[in-house]
């Protein structure tokens, strides 16, 4: 019997070509979009949870409450570690991280390079296997490294150089590090990434003890196993009177709270802050999951609106059927059988589409993901079918087998009366919504990120190159005067030669993740203030050609500019200054030079906030009873690039830095391309969208086109009689198309609350951003109205030009 149903299936899909390569198109499609999706998503929603353990395991996190605000950080100090190690047993393993940005050097080849410092529990607390070396002393040497197969292959040209040297520089001398082990590189979906470990130990040869002991210098991320899973609650209430004691000299009891989140809640939870690991948005994975499902359900509705539409021919099928015994369940599994062939053969041919478009995907989501053909795979891949098979197929299935077979016969199919075109229509107007809807979200987003990469920002971003300037181990303030020593001998090697601009130093530059947060508590008030603070020389403002409202800029020839700042718009309306001022306490020493007019030195997704420039960062910090950064402070040198010859000026610039920094490596990156990494998650987001929209239109316009071909081949006898009448063929163009027209204006007015939603809610996330206009609605209203007269029309003229005749002998 099921035999029998394949044959029939593979024959009916024969017979009908037009119809079944618009299903199979469109289904092949949506299942390969599913697929990629499925394959991000999950990506997204497995984070860490790899490790056997990851129930057990937690980040640290530290919250400080002062009278006036409160200081929120998943970076914690050095001495919250050591603490909850020595003093709770419900800690089973405990681990630091930290990240370096350190010189390796290997022979004559130097690279700068992140650097890990970790605590050995780390190759124990989780799954990062070691393919060479011992877990238990791979990491208990001083001067012992770990390293992944890349970094193998890049400093050694072999798998394995255990027991061989690389040196770090630490401080001013480069130390020998030999490797004890290579370790397998972290997958995608770990948020802990990693090049080269050392040992967590090292940092004491560079960190002050007072630095190393303060509850307040938050550097590190602490990351717990407890000795059951689901104790972090009860550890938490256990351990807050004991941080009570230990920071009771600065705060009262209650207002040092030290908290634990789940290790696989950190990727994608942004109601904690980012420390050292990166976190992405929540709602991505939810709108591309939603994104799969609506091209698959259109892919699915193309299905049902042909069934729907063939119905007139199928329902002679049924009569015929049914008189000859055919039972009602049969006719059901006659045609879920058709749908599943059908939906079978998508499956097949939608995973050859989604393994070849797959580099292109992994190109714009940046990652490296993979089809695994697994029996879990096959089994996925075996529901799917399933669940499309019975989705396309519900219509013919529950609805043309439950036709009477003698009205069936007769041709009469209007047992339903008018709710077949009405159930037509509505999915048809359906899929219309979806399509505009998309459309609309792909022209604001689209505005929106054009607006990111065109707004004035407030300073020259184009054509500056930035080389970073670090060494590990060395104090700020002897590293921000090496800076300068650095700068000067740069300065004098590029001076003259074609294609160099001006150059320009500071602790920070544009597109990088925060610059310094300087807090202290005003004399008299009390109350806590806090603002951002960028060290620059006398060259900074005039090369990115920030424009100064009131005052002058800084001038190396002035010696009183020492102690001379310069503050933006929202610091001096903020902070009630005015030109010629002295800071206030506890900063009395600096006077304002210049009032900058504000430009947007973060991302777009915040207010500019009030900003102190100034060339004795050190000194400010000094005064300040808090600081923080997200980038590190250390000398940042920007070269403007003049000229259009940019390989040429790269190479003038590295032989140039080889003079002036002898030990360090060019390590360089372009100041636009650092900006634009600030939204790359948006900037993929509108990507997939503008592709689903495409998508979307494509599957839609096959269905349309299909459902015009059935619905003018059934209206034949019509077009003949009213040609012989006197109707012109722009008359018939029109009476076909008018209804298409009109569902697709409906849909358009349906969908246009429902994107204004969705769009305000992505734009709230943004300080700055466009206006949703209306003609944006009207746009892609009429856009789709087009499209859909292109779609149809073809049919229609080709319909309204045919021999009458020949339109009244059509059966």
């Amino acid at each position: 019997m099921y035999h029998n149903y394949l044959k029939i299936a593979l024959r009916n899909l024969l017979k009908n070509k037009l119809y079944s390569f618009i299903n199979l198109t469109c289904l092949s499609i949506g299942t390969s979009v599913v697929v990629l999706l499925v394959l991000y998503i999950n990506n997204e929603w497995t984070f860490d949870q790899f490790h056997a353990k990851h129930q057990r395991i937690y980040r640290a996190w530290v919250k400080e409450h002062t009278p006036d605000k409160v200081f929120f950080n998943t970076l914690t100090p050095f001495v919250l570690g050591q603490e909850l190690r020595d003093n709770f047993p419900e800690i089973a393993l405990l681990a630091r991280y930290l990240t370096l940005n350190a010189q390796i050097k290997k022979g004559n080849f130097t690279e700068r390079e992140n650097v890990h410092a970790v605590e050995p529990q780390f190759l124990k607390m989780f799954d990062f296997p070691l393919l060479r070396g011992n877990v238990d002393r791979a990491l208990a040497d001083l001067h012992s490294v770990v390293i992944t197969p890349e970094m193998a292959e890049k400093y050694f040209g072999e798998p394995a150089p255990i027991g061989k040297n690389l040196s770090l520089q630490i401080g001013e001398q480069w130390v020998d590090f030999t490797v004890s082990g290579v370790i397998q590189k972290a997958p995608e979906n770990s948020s802990i990434q990693y090049d080269l470990l050392i040992p967590f130990a090292i940092t004491k040869t560079f960190m002050s003890p007072n630095g190393m002991a303060s509850w307040t210098n938050v550097n590190v991320e602490t990351y717990v196993m407890l000795q059951k899973a689901n104790q972090a609650r009860e550890f938490e209430a256990k351990i807050a009177p004991f941080i009570d004691n230990k920071v009771a000299a600065d705060y009262k009891p209650g207002k040092y709270h030290v908290g634990l989140q789940e290790l696989s809640d950190i990727h994608l939870n942004k109601d904690f802050p980012e420390g050292i690991i990166k976190v992405s948005d929540s709602r991505y994975p939810y709108i591309l999951a939603g994104i799969a499902l609506l091209i698959l359900a259109l892919a699915c509705i193309n299905f049902t609106t042909l069934s729907i539409g063939r119905s007139v021919s199928r329902a002679k099928e049924v009569g015929v059927r049914k008189t000859t015994g055919a039972r009602r369940g049969q006719l059901m599994a006659q045609f879920w059988s058709e749908a599943v062939v059908t939906a079978m053969l998508a499956v097949v041919v939608g995973m050859l589409l989604a393994q070849l478009a797959l580099p292109a995907f992994n190109t714009l989501i940046d990652k490296k993901l993979s089809i695994a053909y697994s029996l879990k795979t096959f089994v996925a891949l075996g529901g799917l079918t399933l669940l499309i098979g019975l989705f396309a197929g519900a219509y013919p299935s529950l609805v043309l087998s439950a036709f009477s077979p003698i009205k069936s016969l007769r041709g009469a199919t209007t047992s339903m009366g008018n709710n077949r075109h009405l159930v037509l229509r509505g999915l048809v107007g359906f899929q219309f919504v979806l399509s505009i809807l998309l459309i609309i979200c792909t022209l604001v987003m689209k505005q929106q990120m054009n607006f990111i990469q065109n707004k004035n920002l407030g300073y020259h971003k184009e054509q500056v190159v930035v080389l970073p300037y670090a060494r590990t181990g060395v104090r700020l303030t002897d590293l921000w005067t090496e800076g300068k020593t650095v700068l000067d001998r740069l300065h004098n090697e590029l001076g003259g030669k074609p294609g160099m601009g001006d150059v320009a130093l500071s602790t920070h530059t544009f597109g990088s993740p925060g610059w310094m947060n300087v807090g202290y508590r005003e004399q008299g008030s009390k109350q806590f203030r806090t603002f951002r603070m960028n060290g620059v020389d006398e060259n900074f403002v005039s090369m990115y050609g920030i424009q100064l409202l009131e005052g002058r800029n800084f001038s190396n020839t002035t010696l009183a500019d020492q102690r001379a700042v310069i503050v933006n718009e929202s610091y001096a309306k903020s902070f009630g200054l005015s030109l010629g001022q002295l800071m206030p306490p506890p900063f009395q020493e600096y006077t304002v030079i210049g009032i900058a007019k504000d430009f947007n030195f973060e991302s777009l997704h915040t207010q500019v906030q009030p900003l102190l420039l100034a060339t004795d960062p050190i000194g400010v910090v000094q005064k300040g009873s808090d600081f923080s950064f997200d980038d590190s402070p250390t000398p940042k040198i920007s070269v403007k690039i003049a000229g259009d010859n940019l390989p040429a000026a790269i190479t003038t610039l590295r032989l140039a830095w080889k003079q002036a920094a002898p030990e360090q490596a060019f390590d360089y990156a372009f100041l636009d391309q650092n900006i634009d990494q600030l939204y790359r998650a948006e900037s993929r987001l509108s990507s997939m969208i503008s592709l689903a929209a495409g998508l979307a239109i494509f599957i839609a316009c096959l269905g349309l086109f299909g459902i015009a071909t059935l619905t003018i081949a059934q209206r034949t006898k019509e077009i003949g009689v009213r040609k012989v009448l006197g109707a012109s063929t722009l008359e018939i163009v029109f009476l076909l198309n008018k209804n298409f027209s009109i569902l697709v204006l409906a849909a358009a007015v349906i969908a246009t609350p429902l994107a204004l939603y969705f769009l305000q809610q992505w734009l709230a996330d943004f300080a700055y951003h466009v206006n949703i206009k209306w003609w944006v609605f009207v746009v892609a209203g009429l856009g789709a109205i087009a499209i859909t007269l292109l779609t149809v029309s073809y049919q229609s003229i080709r319909a309204a030009t045919v021999n009458p005749v020949k339109s009244l002998k059509t059966e």
